[in-house]
């Protein structure tokens, strides 16, 4: 039996369509990562040195909630 060479080419193209959005979601993956840690670094660090408590990072969720919907 032989396949149809239309039918290797659209296998061909949406193997590589997928494989490159994957790799670009592998790269935002990355940077939400990064963002996540920083942010996270950022407030642990505040929490224990400025001794802003559990109130401050609820209003810090709220205000960036409103303004990042």
């Amino acid at each position: 039996m032989e396949i149809n060479p239309n039918y290797k080419e659209a296998i061909f193209a949406i193997k590589e369509a997928i494989l490159c959005s994957q790799y670009r979601a592998v790269s935002t993956n990355r940077e939400q990562l990064s963002l996540y840690y920083g942010i996270g670094r950022y407030v642990s660090l505040n929490s224990r040195e400025v001794f802003w408590g559990t109130v401050a990072v609820e209003n810090i969720s709220a205000s960036l909630q409103k303004e990042l919907p």
